[in-house]
C-alpha cells in the first residue's frame, strides 16, 4: 500500500543528507507502541531485521544553499509498506493534523493520496524507475563492498534480500521469478544517512518478475535500507518519459 503526501512551506530548508529526518517524521506519525515495533523489532529472519516499509526522496522545486536544499514552497514524498495497518496509521495521522514538524519547522499537510498498485497477473517484463536510490553491498570483517548495476553481485544480493523478506514476513511465496534484463540511465549518488555515507544508484531497470515479488518490491523496496529511504521504485512503461 502506498501514499503520496503533499506538503507546503515557503523556503523549507533541509540538509542534503535528510533521510534520517524524513524517517523520523514517519515514525513520529505512529503511536508509541507501533513506532517502537517498527523501529526496534520489525520482522526477523536469522540475525537480520526488516521493517518492511520504504520511502522516497523529497520531490519539489529547490535550490542548494550552504549544503542545504531550500524548497520553494510545494514538495512531497511517497511512503509504502507491506502492512496496510502501517499505512492506515500514517493516513489517519495526516487526516487529523494540519501540520508536521520537520527539523523544527512547521510544515502544512496539503493533501494525502492513496495510490493504487497495478498488480500484474503473471510473470511479466516490466520497467521500473527509482524514487530513491538503490544501495547494494556486502559486509565482511567490518569492510563494506558496494556493487554497481553492471556487476553480477548486484542482482544476486537483490534476490537474496527479497528472499529474506519473504521468510521474515512469513509469505507463502513459491517458484518466484526475478531477473534483471536491462539497466539504463544509471546515476551514482553518495547518500548520507546519519553519520554514514552509502554508495547508491538512481536508475531505470527492465526486470522479469513474478506478481508476488513485484508486490514485495513495490511495498518494501528493492534493496537494503528501505526503511532508511533507499530502493523505492515505481513501475513505468518504456514508451513514457522515464527521465530521472
Amino acid at each position: 500500500m502506498r501514499l503520496k503526501i503533499d506538503l507546503y512551506k515557503e523556503n523549507f530548508s533541509m540538509p542534503i543528507g535528510y533521510n534520517h529526518i524524513l524517517q523520523g517524521t514517519i515514525y513520529n506519525m505512529l503511536n508509541y507502541d507501533d513506532g517502537a515495533f517498527y523501529h526496534d523489532v520489525g520482522y526477523q529472519v536469522d540475525d537480520k531485521i526488516y521493517k518492511m516499509f520504504v520511502f522516497s526522496n523529497l520531490f519539489g522545486s529547490y535550490t542548494i544553499q550552504n549544503k542545504s536544499m531550500i524548497f520553494k514552497n510545494h514538495f512531497s514524498f511517497y511512503v509504502s509498506a507491506m502492512d496496510d495497518y502501517f499505512i492506515e496509521r500514517i493516513y489517519e495521522y495526516c487526516s487529523l493534523h494540519k501540520y508536521l514538524t520537520m527539523l523544527n519547522q512547521k510544515v502544512m499537510i496539503k493533501d494525502i493520496h492513496i495510490l493504487k498498485e497495478n498488480r500484474i497477473q503473471g510473470v511479466e517484463k516490466v520497467w521500473i524507475k527509482t524514487l530513491s536510490p538503490i544501495s547494494v553491498y556486502s559486509t565482511q570483517d567490518d569492510f563494506t563492498t558496494y556493487y554497481s548495476p553492471i556487476q553480477k553481485e548486484f542482482e544476486q544480493l537483490i534476490r537474496r534480500n527479497l528472499l529474506n523478506k519473504v521468510y521474515a514476513y512469513d509469505l507463502n511465496y513459491q517458484q518466484e521469478v526475478f531477473e534483471i534484463l536491462e539497466v539504463k540511465n544509471v546515476k551514482e549518488r553518495m547518500v548520507k544517512y546519519k553519520d554514514c555515507f552509502y554508495k547508491a544508484y538512481h536508475l531505470k531497470m527492465k526486470i522479469e518478475v513474478s506478481p508476488n515479488l513485484l508486490h514485495l518490491i513495490y511495498n518494501s523496496g528493492i534493496s537494503s535500507k528501505g526503511s532508511c529511504g533507499f530502493g523505492m521504485i515505481e513501475v513505468c512503461h518504456e514508451k513514457n518519459d522515464l527521465s530521472i
